[in-house]
């Protein structure tokens, strides 16, 4: 196909296709085969966009260029004031779990470039790092932003939530069919849901096979999102890393989950909570309770408790005792 994209097959009701993107993958599905073409088109054009915006990887991503600008108080587009305005707002509602000031704290852990590439610094001093400096030293006012000299904003779970999003509603209306667009395991729908919903598979890593344990579930929400600490791993100096900071650390979270899946009326919304969700530890069954979020999470030994009504059909791990279906 063309863009680099390739055809999904053997999915019953739907065609779709899929091509690498963002450091990940990017999966575009569409109710009616016919219309695929102009879905990826659409799909293509979100993602473009939003690594101009927001790639930490890109020296002349807005994201890279605002980092790199030694005033404490600039202009920033339209569109980037929005991933900021999101991201704050998740910031505060979470109480601080979620946080797009971890920037220098990624790159103390080592994750300075596209993951694919980590590997080559594995044997890289860890560099020290102490908390965040904290969503509330960021201000932002329309489209000017004002923030302490040094600190480093991250904008990579916003962004890719907040590009599902926008690829599936665009996307779908090029098609003029029912859309779901999955762009490293952030899943969002359009349109009118198809009979019996769309077919999800939930597990650590987006790219497991149906052998690799998990769940299988209907969809119908319009939104997704899996945080996992099992997959992007590396080494430094013998020390494991992953990429979810814990803002109160600087350090990768070491919580009782590895695994949160959230569905939501948005990818955004789904993507907040759940990356809240592991990093809040203990303090993740409340807080999804707060929010009455249907949600699944997983232990680091492989156990799984249900929040919020998540249906228990189907799921392949040990239920935690006294707590599975809750």
């Amino acid at each position: 196909m063309d863009g680099g994209w390739a055809r999904l097959d053997n999915i019953p009701g739907v065609a779709g296709a899929w091509r690498p993107a963002l450091g990940t993958t990017a999966r575009v599905l569409v109710a009616d085969g016919h219309q695929l073409a102009p879905a990826l088109t659409e799909t293509d054009r979100v993602i473009a966009r939003v690594d101009d915006l927001a790639s930490r990887f890109k020296p002349g991503s807005e994201l890279s260029r605002v980092n790199s600008d030694p005033r404490p108080r600039i202009r920033v587009s339209h569109e980037l004031a929005g991933l900021l305005a999101d991201a704050l707002h998740w910031s505060r509602e979470t109480g601080g779990l979620f946080d797009p000031t971890v920037g220098a704290a990624l790159l103390a852990a080592g994750y300075d470039r596209d993951f694919s590439q980590l590997q080559e610094r594995a044997s890289a001093p860890v560099a020290p790092s102490g908390p965040a400096p904290g969503w509330h030293r960021v201000q932002l006012e329309g489209q000017v932003l004002t923030r302490p000299h040094g600190l480093l904003l991250d904008l990579g779970a916003t962004a890719k939530a907040w590009a599902a999003d926008r690829a599936a509603t665009l996307a779908g209306a090029a098609a003029g069919a029912a859309c779901l667009v999955s762009l490293g395991g952030d899943i969002a729908t359009s349109g009118p849901v198809p009979a019996g919903g769309w077919t999800v598979r939930i597990a650590d890593d987006h790219l497991g096979g149906e052998d690799e344990p998990g769940q299988t579930v209907s969809l119908f929400a319009r939104g997704l999102a899996t945080s996992s600490t099992a997959v992007r791993r590396w080494l430094r100096q013998g020390m494991s890393m992953h990429h979810l900071i814990d803002p109160r650390t600087g350090r990768p979270a070491r919580g009782r989950w590895q695994t949160a899946t959230v569905v939501a009326d948005s990818c955004l919304r789904a993507n907040a909570l759940s990356t809240a969700a592991l990093v809040g530890g203990e303090f993740a069954e409340a807080l999804l309770a707060r929010f009455r979020a249907a949600a699944r999470l997983v232990s680091a030994d492989g156990r799984v408790v249900h929040c919020g009504g998540w249906p228990s059909q189907g799921e392949e791990l040990v239920p935690l005792a006294g707590q599975a279906g809750r």
